[in-house]
């Protein structure tokens, strides 16, 4: 008999009786499960991620302004950019017993479903598995295959709200002004810092400098970040991969006692 669980069994495993109370997310390899909206039910909003390690949902418009959202106002890129994310409920499963949960997806897989919407007239009426994995160019792709058609209770009276979901997870950020102002602290890249120029030799023409005030990025779907696997990490040169860690944490710096690659990397699993 065993009582106790990893660290990832228990970040995967629901709470009893409910699918917890966040917002899943599509891990490596194959997730199955049945879709219990269909697109005219999903609900679509935009996403920031903190280089400390979680993500919440941005609050404005295209015209509302950036103070609106710590994640538009961050000066840390990462956290600056926006991503499109489409949520809806889903039965699945833990260990034999199914549960209704909240799932995100991104535009590439509700495209690949929505297609076998167009095709079936649902997507409630079947099974389906997405495949999340890392391609030869060192990207994410996906995949998605439907399962034999099978009756199944969408059991709606178990649908979680994925509008109170989203303001949780703003709530859970932000929502206490202690919480923001640590997690603002963690999160922000320190203003960058022009430059301090050589001095002149006898006789060149001094170059004028021009100070370049940052513009905010257009409000669009961000280019997918690049994932690095932890063997890859743990064979990079140290210093390449010290540069590594300043630019993905914003500014960050490991303790300069840590000097090899695998130090640094296991710095980083407790930190990220």
């Amino acid at each position: 008999m065993r009582f106790g669980k990893s660290a990832k069994e228990a970040a995967e495993e629901p709470g009893r009786g409910s699918g917890g109370d966040y917002i899943r997310y599509l891990k490596d390899g194959d997730t199955t499960l049945r879709i219990l909206q269909d697109p005219d039910e999903w609900v679509y909003y935009w996403e920031h991620f903190s280089p400390a390690g979680f993500s919440f949902p941005c609050p404005r418009g295209p015209e509302d302004p950036n103070a609106d959202c710590p994640g538009c106002e961050s000066n840390n890129e990462k956290m600056k950019k926006v991503n499109r994310k489409i949520a809806f409920n889903v039965l699945t499963s833990w260990n034999g017993t199914e549960y209704v949960n909240a799932f995100k997806i991104a535009p590439m897989v509700s495209e690949m479903l929505e297609n076998r919407y167009k095709r079936f007239g649902t997507l409630t009426d079947r099974d389906y598995t997405i495949t999340k994995y890392k391609t030869s160019a060192d990207r994410y792709d996906f995949d998605v295959e439907g399962n034999t058609p099978t009756p199944v209770d969408l059991r709606k009276e178990e649908w979680k709200d994925i509008e109170a979901l989203l303001a949780k997870a703003w709530d859970d950020a932000w929502g206490d002004p202690n919480q923001a102002a640590a997690n603002k602290q963690a999160t922000e890249a320190p203003p960058r810092r022009a430059a301090i120029a050589p001095q002149p030799r006898p006789g060149a023409v001094q170059r004028q400098e021009v100070e370049v005030t940052p513009q905010d990025p257009p409000f669009e779907a961000a280019q997918e970040e690049k994932v690095y696997q932890e063997a890859d990490l743990r064979k990079m040169d140290p210093a390449d991969l010290l540069n590594v860690i300043k630019a993905d944490m914003g500014g960050i710096t490991p303790p300069a006692t840590l000097t090899t690659s695998d130090q640094l990397v296991d710095w980083l699993m407790t930190v990220s």
